[in-house]
C-alpha cells in the first residue's frame, strides 16, 4: 500500500480533526464475500498496524491481499474532497 501526497495531506487533516490517529481498513461480509470498509478508528488486536508516509494504517488480515497494490489518493468531486483507492477492484457477484 502507498499513499500519494494528496492522500497524505487529506488523511492528516481528517485525523487531526477527529482526534484519532489511525486509518483502519477492515472487511464487511457481503453476498459475494468480504467487501472493504475503511474508517478513522483504533485498530483491533487482529489488525496489522504499519506506518505509511508517517500515517498509522491498520489492516485486518481478511482484506490485506486486496490492498497490496493500492495507492490511497484524494480527489475532489462535486466540490468535496474524498479518498480514492487507486488500483482497488471491489469484488462483485
Amino acid at each position: 500500500m502507498k499513499i500519494s501526497p494528496e492522500g497524505k495531506n487529506y488523511i492528516e487533516q481528517v485525523l487531526a480533526d477527529s482526534g484519532v490517529k489511525t486509518l483502519r481498513f477492515f472487511g464487511i461480509a457481503g453476498c459475494c464475500g468480504v467487501n472493504l470498509g475503511v474508517g478513522i478508528e483504533a485498530p483491533t488486536e487482529d489488525d496489522a498496524v504499519q506506518t505509511i508516509e508517517g500515517i498509522e494504517v491498520a489492516i485486518h488480515p481478511d482484506i490485506a491481499p486486496q490492498l497490496s497494490d493500492v495507492t490511497i489518493h484524494a480527489e475532489e468531486e462535486n466540490g468535496e474532497l474524498g479518498l480514492v483507492l487507486v488500483g482497488y477492484s471491489p469484488k462483485s457477484c
